[in-house]
């Protein structure tokens, strides 16, 4: 609208907060399960909340876990984690140029605070925002959601010593379907490749295929059908 103002940072962190809800719960519901896998796994509370608090990724988490053994192989662990978070390579190039303007510190903290929903989700709404105020807000309301869960799954962990935790194979495949969800949501771009993606990783379950192995390939799968149709439509 003409005459009309651009948000400040503090005023677009508090419109981030506001916009979180959605997957605040979501966000809790996979912090709860990462909460209970990591006591199941053995590793010291103070360990998995600091984890949690540093890491901040789902993915890279769920994948930690699938060789969280004594000794710990750090260099397979440090592997994983680059594989499933590689796609923050491309949600930061997707930002950059929307935070010219601001300090080296500011960025500093987004960039530990980088979430998924918060940027797709800040490409849909009016362009007078400022993203990073916007994203940094967002973040902000998922870590605490994130880490607090945690809190809570490691210390209801008991109450599920009998039952199955063999569900909780599913949870890096359900990160990565919700955020499929959000981009196809809010993105114009063809779906198909997205619904390629979500299948694959749906059969890969069902093979008993590490979660970090399902993450890539399912990702692969998709951009494979998105070259295809790339072509055939340029043909």
């Amino acid at each position: 609208m003409p005459g009309e103002t651009t948000k400040t940072t503090y005023e677009s962190l508090l419109l981030g907060i506001r916009s979180s809800p959605p997957y605040f719960i979501s966000t809790f519901l996979f912090g709860l399960m990462f909460g209970i896998a990591a006591s199941s796994a053995g590793i010291n509370h103070w360990h998995a909340l600091l984890m949690s608090a540093s890491v901040f990724s789902a993915s890279a988490q769920f994948a930690s876990l699938e060789f969280w053994q004594s000794p710990l192989p750090l260099g397979t662990i440090a592997l994983s984690v680059a594989l499933v978070s590689s796609r923050n390579i491309l949600l930061g190039m997707s930002m950059t140029f929307h935070f010219d303007g601001h300090s080296l510190g500011r960025r500093i903290v987004w960039l530990f605070i980088l979430n998924d929903p918060g940027v797709v989700t800040s490409f849909g709404i009016d362009k007078r925002i400022d993203r990073l105020g916007y994203v940094t807000g967002y973040g902000l309301s998922l870590m605490c959601s994130w880490v607090g869960a945690t809190f809570i799954g490691l210390n209801v962990a008991e109450w599920f010593a009998r039952a199955d935790l063999g569900s909780l194979d599913f949870a890096g495949p359900l990160v990565m379907a919700t955020m499929m969800m959000l981009f196809v949501k809010g993105s114009k771009s063809e779906p198909t490749p997205w619904v390629v993606s979500g299948i694959a990783a749906l059969i890969l379950v069902e093979i008993d295929t590490p979660n970090y192995l399902i993450l890539m390939l399912s990702v692969h799968a998709g951009v494979v059908v998105a070259i295809i149709r790339r072509q055939l439509k340029n043909a």
